[in-house]
């Protein structure tokens, strides 16, 4: 039995390829390692496979090219009323400003005050503690698209058998201590403030290691926000 393709493969329900899961990420990165996984026996296993590559594995400029994709807050401002478009655009260009990435959240488009009022809040946090939120937010659409992936396939296919029989690789998640989506606030605030502590963009955040003890929590928040700023901001 051959081996699937690195370029189309099987997802338990249907025939995919790279571009698909690029869809949901805007990372190829990541996309390209969905695909090498595959096939998958299931949405929990693609889920939980997912989870562990976006947390564990991905690099930070994975992550940057995944926030490029979206445009949540300028979106929600054509669902805003006409009082908030301009406060709401405001906030677009100085959240972008000042942390280099779009604002990403799960929150409903629709929902204009409660964007805006997510996007003031966590304007306020440090660049260490943002990126991890925003991490966490894009986990979150991740796993809606991988949802709506699978029952578009499911659909495609309610009719049809698969012409050749497919090796389904087992969860080797199962069981294995990975980073949830839905952790609880204080194991969430944990996790944000000693993920994220340098910014090498080809290392994962677990790679990443802060080397200037000596710092005050102040310090260390100001020098990663002016090296941000120097080296990735401005180029």
């Amino acid at each position: 039995m051959s081996k699937p393709s690195s370029e189309a493969t099987s997802f338990g329900v249907g025939k995919l390829e790279t571009r698909d899961f690029f869809l949901i990420t805007r990372s190829h990165w990541f996309a390209e390692k969905m695909i090498e996984a595959s096939p998958l026996s299931s949405l929990d296993h693609a889920t939980s496979f997912a989870r562990q590559l976006w947390f564990k594995e991905s690099r930070i400029q994975s992550w940057l090219d995944a926030f490029s994709g979206q445009s949540h807050l300028f979106r929600a401002i054509s669902y805003a009323p006409g009082s908030m478009m301009k406060e709401m655009l405001h906030w677009d260009r100085k959240y972008r400003a000042k942390f280099g990435f779009e604002f990403i959240t799960s929150t409903e488009k629709w929902c204009s005050q409660e964007i805006l009022d997510e996007v003031k809040s966590r304007y306020e946090n440090s660049l260490v503690v943002e990126l991890d939120y925003a991490a966490q937010e894009e986990f979150k659409l991740i796993a809606v698209g991988l949802e709506r992936l699978w029952d578009r396939m499911s659909r495609d296919n309610v009719q049809k058998e698969s012409e050749y029989p497919v090796e389904v690789v087992p969860d080797s998640l199962e069981g294995e201590n990975v980073v949830s989506s839905e952790i609880s606030e204080g194991e969430d605030s944990a996790g944000r403030k000693g993920s994220m502590l340098t910014y090498d963009l080809n290392r994962t955040p677990e790679e990443n290691e802060y080397p200037y003890s000596g710092m005050s929590p102040e310090e260390k928040n100001a020098w990663h926000l002016a090296t941000w700023a120097t080296r990735y901001l401005n180029p």
